[in-house]
Parts: C-alpha cells; sequence; structure tokens
C-alpha cells in the first residue's frame, strides 16, 4: 500500500511539474508578440476597437519582427478589412510598427512564412 502511494504521489508532482513547465514556455515565447501588440495598439487608428489577428513571430538577420494583421471597426460599429502590419521588435522602447506593404513583404512573406 505504502508503494502505491510513493507513486502516485511521484506521479502527480511530475505532472504538476510539466504543466508548470509548460505554461512557462508559452508565456516566455509571447513577449515578443505582446510587445508588437502594444506598438501597434499605438499607432493603428481607433486602437480602441481593434482586432488583433493571426500574429507570427520571425526571426529574420538576427532581428525579431511580428507579423499580423489588424481591423477596427468604422462608425456604423462593422469591423473593416484586415490590414497587414509588422513590428520590428527591441529590447528597448525602441520598437517600430510597419503597416507599409514593402517592410510586409521584406519580412513577412519569407519563403516558408505566409
Amino acid at each position: 500500500m505504502n508503494i502505491a502511494k510513493s507513486k502516485l504521489f511521484i506521479a502527480v508532482v511530475v505532472v504538476v511539474l510539466a504543466w508548470v513547465v509548460f505554461t512557462q514556455v508559452r508565456m516566455l515565447d509571447g513577449k515578443a508578440i505582446d510587445t508588437a501588440k502594444s506598438v501597434a495598439l499605438k499607432e493603428i487608428p481607433n486602437p480602441e476597437t481593434a482586432k488583433l489577428e493571426n500574429l507570427e513571430e520571425i526571426q529574420h538577420g538576427g532581428k525579431t519582427f511580428v507579423c499580423g494583421q489588424y481591423s477596427t471597426k468604422d462608425e456604423e460599429g462593422n469591423y473593416g478589412e484586415l490590414v497587414n502590419f509588422v513590428v520590428e521588435v527591441e529590447e528597448s522602447e525602441a520598437s517600430r510598427f510597419s503597416d507599409s506593404p514593402d517592410e510586409i513583404a521584406q519580412y513577412c512573406n519569407l519563403p516558408g512564412k505566409r
């Protein structure tokens, strides 16, 4: 009976540790995307109604970019078409937003991406 309780205890500890590791890794992966969301919401028109979609972190030339799309509501309360954007993510406050088709093509349309 003691051996069964020990095995159950070990199994529970392993499951809890696996869950903690999984949740922490997910949080670390989202830092660039969280930064990009914050930067994008400062730049897009009518940010209080914005929906950000299809966010993807991309490494290119030693830099981190987040590509995505946004839409905002018009005066009638309807969401408009999706607009592509890219954010160059920097460690400091220097992250840069762009919805320029040239920059989107340069960073977001890499082989194997979008």
